[in-house]
């Protein structure tokens, strides 16, 4: 039968604790690569994460309060398809 200091010190032990392994890269560091960037494989080069790390951990500062900017989605168009169009 554990004492209630046990369970005291149990229950503040596991609120610090947190998830999951710490990120390779700072949270302010990548807000400021992913806003100075032109697009997601910029980031993804210069921060040494994959382009779906990269999406997800922007799309998760982005539900937590944290400003960064939409880049732009689909392929760029050629001049030959822009001239069809």
């Amino acid at each position: 039968m554990q004492t209630e200091t046990q369970v005291e010190k149990t229950v503040e032990t596991k609120i610090t604790k947190k998830r999951g392994r710490p990120a390779k890269v700072e949270k302010e560091i990548f807000i400021e690569m992913w806003n100075k960037s032109a697009n997601l494989d910029e980031v993804s080069s210069l921060l040494n994460i994959s382009k779906s790390s990269c999406s997800v951990r922007a799309s998760n500062l982005r539900k937590s309060g944290e400003n960064l900017r939409q880049f732009t989605r689909g392929r760029k168009r050629h001049a030959m398809e822009e001239s069809a169009v």
